[in-house]
């Protein structure tokens, strides 16, 4: 099993900075994380979450996500760390 910790700055969001690099409008990588710090927005279509220090959450396929605050975002992934990096190497 592959974990992978993700760090993301202020002003960070998914669709601008991996998104818009690849074509992809939204990430078609389903994940189970773990926030370590800071807070992030996610939009699977259907309803928005906002995600905190502590929560742990899965999101499916097809969502965009964003760094909320002043705060960098910090998670573990501990499902889709694999596909994510495979996906999104060199961006």
């Amino acid at each position: 099993m592959l974990l992978g910790r993700a760090t993301y700055e202020p002003g960070w969001r998914w669709s601008e900075h991996v998104g818009a690099k690849t074509g992809a409008r939204l990430c078609e990588v389903e994940h189970v994380c773990f926030v370590v710090s800071g807070k992030s927005g996610s939009d699977e279509g259907r309803q928005r979450e906002v995600l905190s220090a502590g929560d742990v959450f899965a999101v499916p396929a097809g969502h965009d996500s964003w760094v909320i605050g002043d705060e960098p975002y910090v998670s573990l992934h501990l499902m889709g760390a694999a596909d994510y990096g495979a996906q999104h190497r060199g961006t």
